[in-house]
């Protein structure tokens, strides 16, 4: 007869063996990529397809990337004027991912945001696309800036360099960090709350040992919720954070494209 209590004890070890030491949100960040990497496949047949016959008028999931892809460039350049237009690409799987990451949350999972590495990771892409776009510009006066006005600066300048990374990066890990407690305490108090409604309830009328009663109110209340946190809030951060890192690269071109970019920004902000 097999000793199942041994052969769990081995699988146990086995398992700690093989056992690769990655946090959860790190696994899900994973699942976000390869779900884009398969949209993308799927996107790029499609066009494929498409293509073979450019006069016709593309229909169904072809129109709304074709329109994404087609606003999503025009804001960019709006923004970070005709020098920006290169990065579209890298902004268009920036918003894919970023909004994927914080609608993460609908599955009843943590985002991967909620995991300090993560959004550090895409904080940190934004901070060396800021200083590689300011030496490229700038040259060696790029070293200036870190002793303007007078080089006794040089220490305050350094540490003020590291802001937008730190900015970046709490506002990503605090609105999803955020998002995921307060819907974890809804759960928790709607899941007593209906245990202390239902289940004297379920015994009144002869039923015991009913789990279900448990989350009988949640999916009552919690929708809503799911609503604001994962979708709404996932759009908002998505385009704050895209936004930021288009005028933070922006700033660092030459001074009359600045001055147009920042007549730019105020205009889409008041439209």
């Amino acid at each position: 007869m097999i000793n199942f209590i041994t052969l769990a004890i081995t699988q146990e070890q086995i398992d700690s063996i093989i056992e690769f030491h990655i946090s959860s949100e790190v696994f899900y960040s994973l699942i976000v990529m390869i779900c884009l990497i398969i949209f993308s496949i799927i996107i790029g047949l499609l066009f494929k397809k498409a293509m073979k016959d450019p006069l016709k008028t593309p229909k169904g999931l072809i129109f709304v990337m074709y329109t994404f892809v087609n606003s999503l460039e025009n804001f960019v350049v709006s923004i970070m004027g005709e020098k920006g237009r290169k990065l579209t690409g890298y902004f268009l799987g920036l918003t894919m991912y970023l909004f994927l990451s914080f609608a993460f949350g609908l599955t009843g999972l943590s985002s991967p945001f909620t995991y300090i590495v993560m959004p550090l990771s895409i904080s940190l892409v934004t901070f060396l696309l800021i200083h590689i776009t300011a030496a490229r510009e700038n040259k060696w006066g790029y070293f200036k800036r870190y002793i303007d006005p007078i080089p006794i600066l040089l220490p305050i300048n350094l540490l003020t360099m590291w802001a937008p990374l730190l900015s970046l990066t709490l506002r990503l890990f605090g609105n999803a960090l955020s998002g995921y407690c307060i819907m974890s305490l809804v759960y928790a108090a709607l899941e007593a709350l209906s245990s202390d409604i239902f289940r004297p309830i379920f015994g009144l009328v002869g039923v015991s040992g009913i789990q279900g009663s448990d989350i009988i109110l949640a999916p009552f209340i919690t929708p809503i919720l799911h609503v604001y946190f994962d979708l709404f809030s996932s759009f908002i951060q998505t385009l704050v954070f895209s936004m930021l890192t288009m005028i933070f690269i922006a700033q660092e071109q030459n001074e009359d494209e600045e001055d147009n970019i920042l007549e730019n920004v105020q205009l889409e902000v008041s439209n």
